[in-house]
């Protein structure tokens, strides 16, 4: 049966897709462009995939302030790391890094995705029946679906893992890269 639970448990697997999704369209932009992510780059997809993982919490184990935490502490740290570099390429003449999508770069794109997020949990966390005893358990559906979003977002870690590596080796990565450490 579907109580206010299994609805929240799903819309955060929604919420965890947007969340990765926008990591697998970073990895997008950066083969089909030949586009080497920076270092700031790296980390908001850190913090992007953090943010998901929270989410994919409530989804597996259903919604928990803490979870919420999770996810609200990554977009957070998200917001700030892609407003450092927003901020790094605001003043005329200074350039810009990596090619525009709909008009914004990338980083502007994570900052927008990491604001509307914040406010999105601080919204949802005002529904206090998703918090209440489990009553009934969620439909059959809806761990299949948490499973596999949580499974997504794990794939899409380890290939963060490896690009990263094959662009950092074991140490700092460059400031402005234009190729990898590693070729393969």
């Amino acid at each position: 049966m579907w109580n206010t639970r299994s609805v929240m448990q799903v819309l955060n697997a929604v919420a965890a897709v947007v969340m990765f999704s926008v990591v697998a369209g970073a990895y997008g932009v950066q083969f089909i462009n030949s586009e080497v992510p920076c270092p700031l780059c790296l980390l908001i997809r850190v913090a992007m995939l953090a943010a998901g993982f929270g989410l994919c919490l409530n989804a597996l184990w259903g919604p928990r302030a803490v979870h919420y935490g999770v996810s609200l502490l990554a977009c957070v740290l998200g917001a700030g790391i892609s407003l450092r570099q927003v901020s790094l390429h605001v003043v005329p003449g200074t350039g810009s890094y990596g090619s525009a999508v709909l008009g914004f770069h990338l980083y502007t794109w994570a900052f927008i995705v990491f604001s509307t997020m914040i406010l999105a949990i601080a919204a949802v966390l005002t529904f206090q029946r998703q918090f209440g005893p489990r009553k009934a358990l969620a439909p059959k559906i809806v761990k299949p679906i948490a499973v596999g979003v949580t499974c997504i977002g794990l794939l899409l870690s380890a290939t963060n893992v490896v690009t990263t590596t094959v662009e950092c080796t074991a140490g700092a990565c460059p400031d402005n890269p234009t190729s990898y450490q590693i070729h393969l």
